[in-house]
């Protein structure tokens, strides 16, 4: 019955069906996922799931496995080891998003003639990677980083990427990064006999509240305030006429990787680790609840010296506290418990079944 139940609950999830997914359509599954995950923990009972996040089916499943004996606490931890690393991919996809919203808004202040080309994603065999923004103006084409973060930042002199607090926390080499976005887009452009074409890179940061450190001189950082007006301010000659920039725009976009990349997330896992929790509760509530259930009808009978009919022991039971907090999942054993009730109260007393 466990199996049968933990079978039914995965079939009802529906979010992330493909095998691989673009860009693009992840944060829409991850909501998915979110929504399918508190409709069936809350099964109905609470008015506005729509408003309910994931830990909130944490906190639910927690009271609920200390209503049970904890029964189910290493199932618990697994289910919130996974939402940990889903809500943080939900929170920078979203923070992501706002970040290059903003970025976006300040490039249509740009006085220079230009192009913009927003999340481009380009491959070369197996190296895969997204540009944030490329923007194509008479001068250049500026490769645009976006991080939205509200941790001070120290990048060193060789290129590593670090969030600083009381510790220094690294996060990647941007150089690096920086240099196999900058490469691909150069053979992009070289393979179309734009190779001549210059190409800078700049990494702006949307929170003009945090410090910034940059101690490699290969890579330019900025506020996105100033992003404007540094790529209007690049000091080299004009190259390219307006059928240029739309020549190099339309090869771009031609030369965007269109394939989707599985989920990074085990999404197959999550799902798994969250039915096993939800029937193991499932039936722990309902055994402890048939347990009630029969000892109250016990008492019920106990109470009484006359012979119990059905109708006084339905509402014996009906009005009593343990059924009145038992819920849905005691309508099922009680017909089956009071039956059997009554028949030993009448054979007891000498009647007939």
């Amino acid at each position: 019955m466990k199996a049968k139940r933990i079978e039914e609950l995965m079939t009802a999830m529906k979010s992330f069906g493909k095998e691989s997914y673009h860009k693009s359509e992840l944060l829409n599954e991850m909501f998915a996922l979110q929504q399918e995950i508190v409709e069936l923990a809350f099964s109905g009972d609470h008015a506005a799931t729509a408003e309910l996040k994931i830990w909130d089916v944490e906190r639910h499943l927690e009271r609920l496995n200390a209503d049970c004996g904890n029964i189910a606490d290493e199932e618990l931890a697994r289910f919130m080891k996974g939402s940990k690393v889903l809500c943080n991919l939900i929170k920078a996809e979203i923070s992501g998003n706002r970040g290059e919203y903003k970025a976006f808004k300040t490039l249509e202040y740009l006085k220079s003639q230009n192009r913009v080309l927003r999340n481009v994603e380009l491959s070369d065999g197996d190296v895969r990677t997204e540009l944030d923004a490329v923007v194509i103006t008479p001068k250049c084409a500026t490769i645009v980083e976006v991080k939205n973060t509200s941790k001070n930042i120290f990048i060193d002199e060789e290129g590593n990427y670090y969030r600083t607090g009381e510790f220094l926390k690294w996060d990647s080499n941007i150089a690096e990064r920086m240099s196999v976005k900058e490469g691909l887009l150069r053979k992009v452009l070289e393979s179309a006999g734009y190779g001549h074409i210059q190409i800078r890179s700049i990494i702006v940061f949307t929170n003009n509240r945090i410090e910034v450190q940059n101690k490699y001189r290969e890579i330019r950082t900025s506020f996105v305030s100033q992003l404007a007006y540094i790529i209007d301010g690049y000091r080299l000659d004009d190259s390219m006429a307006a059928e240029e920039m739309d020549s190099i725009q339309k090869i771009i976009k031609d030369a965007e990787c269109k394939e989707g990349y599985p989920f990074e997330f085990d999404v197959n896992q999550y799902k798994a680790n969250f039915a096993t929790l939800m029937a193991t509760l499932e039936f722990a509530k309902k055994h402890e609840t048939e347990a009630e259930i029969e000892e109250e009808l016990v008492i019920q009978s106990e109470k009484t010296s006359k012979k119990m009919t059905f109708t006084s022991v339905m509402r014996a039971l009906f009005t009593s506290k343990q059924f009145k907090y038992a819920g849905s999942t005691a309508a099922a054993v009680v017909v089956s418990v009071a039956s059997g009730i009554i028949a030993v109260n009448t054979i007891g007393k000498g009647g007939f079944l």
